[in-house]
This record gives C-alpha cells, sequence and structure tokens, in this order.
C-alpha cells in the first residue's frame, strides 16, 4: 500500500500545474522513501532511462539497469539502517540534498545532486562529507 502511495504522488505531482521544485521535491522524497525498502519499481519509474547514477567517492558511474541490479545488494546493507535527507537548494533542474545513513555499524554523512528531465532523474551523483550528521 506505501509503495502504490509513493508512486501516485509521483505522478500526480508531475501531472498538475504547480512549480517544478514540487515535482522533484515529490520525487526525492519517493527516492529516499524507496532507498529505506529498495523499492526496484518506485526507481524505475522515477529514473530516466538514460539516468546515470555516480557514486563519487568509489568512482562509480552506474546507468539505470546497473543501479535496479545493485538494489539486492543495497537491501541487505539498508537492513535496519535509518535514511534521513534534507533538502539543501535548489536552482533549476538541480537539487541538493543532504543525507546521513545511519547503518548499524556505522554513520556516513553525503551531498547527493540531483538534476532532472522531463521530470525524471536523470542524474543523481553522491559524494561522501564524513561519518558525522551534522545538521541532523
Amino acid at each position: 500500500m506505501a509503495r502504490f502511495m509513493i508512486m501516485i504522488a509521483v505522478i500526480l505531482s508531475v501531472m498538475r500545474p504547480g512549480s517544478a521544485d514540487d515535482a522533484h521535491n515529490a520525487i526525492i522524497e519517493a527516492w529516499y522513501s524507496a532507498l529505506g525498502t529498495a523499492d526496484r519499481s518506485v526507481f524505475d519509474k522515477i529514473l530516466a532511462d538514460e539516468a546515470t547514477v555516480i557514486l563519487e567517492d568509489i568512482d562509480t558511474i552506474q546507468t539505470k539497469d546497473e543501479f535496479l541490479a545493485s538494489l539486492d545488494e543495497w537491501k541487505n546493507a539498508v537492513h535496519n539502517a535509518k535514511v534521513r535527507h534534507r533538502i539543501g537548494g535548489v536552482e533549476g533542474e538541480t537539487t541538493t540534498v543532504f543525507v546521513c545513513y545511519q547503518f548499524p555499524a556505522n554513520t556516513t554523512y553525503t551531498r547527493e545532486i540531483f538534476n532532472f528531465r522531463n521530470g525524471r532523474v536523470i542524474e543523481s551523483a553522491q559524494t561522501s562529507l564524513g561519518g558525522a550528521c551534522e545538521g541532523f
């Protein structure tokens, strides 16, 4: 039921008149909700077919298909973890998000930059900012 509600929220936010910021914020909310459960169907809907996911700390660029395939491994990693985020800024089609990943064995603080095109994520780039979650 929660997955259905997230998908409806994303679809409505993209379809309704309003600012692009509102639509982008809804997609970002769906992104982090889906991260908690490694929900492949949500990511499939919000990522453009040509999207890339960039993990700068490990020098990795994933295609949409590679990212979706990695979700099985992520599901194990995120078990018993807490993921919190806050939007740091919006500039046109780009939104910066600060994220605190609290895993049972460690904590990671990141900056994640999302670029949008036609109501979908075209690029997500993640950079580690440290091991303490300042601002959360």
